[in-house]
């Protein structure tokens, strides 16, 4: 178990600063005065902000998963309270289903 909870600190550790990162990039964004130039920082600021809220929610789950293991409850899965394999829990260790319910 610590060796997972290693793996979501680390990963905590990691989003955190990517957040960080983004939010001062996007705080430091001068605007074009070519209209042209304007929509490609628009859609390169769309997608800075879609990877902030991606790392954001990641950020949550492993949140949560941290807290569950906190509570002896990782690893069960929130629908149907079966335990999550050894091997999903390795590749996405903040996951909260089984793999038949995770779909």
């Amino acid at each position: 178990m610590s060796e997972i909870k290693q793996k979501l600190l680390t990963l905590q550790t990691e989003l955190k600063q990517r957040v960080e990162q983004i939010s001062a990039d996007l705080s430091h964004r001068q605007t074009s005065p070519k209209f042209s130039e304007q929509v490609v920082d628009r859609q390169n600021d769309d997608v800075l902000l879609n990877l902030k809220a991606e790392a954001e929610e990641e950020l949550a789950q492993i949140e949560k998963a941290l807290q569950k293991i906190a509570r002896n409850s990782y690893g069960q899965c929130e629908t149907c309270q079966q335990a999550i394999s050894e091997e999903r829990l390795t590749a996405l260790p903040f996951t909260a289903y089984c793999k038949h319910c995770a779909v």
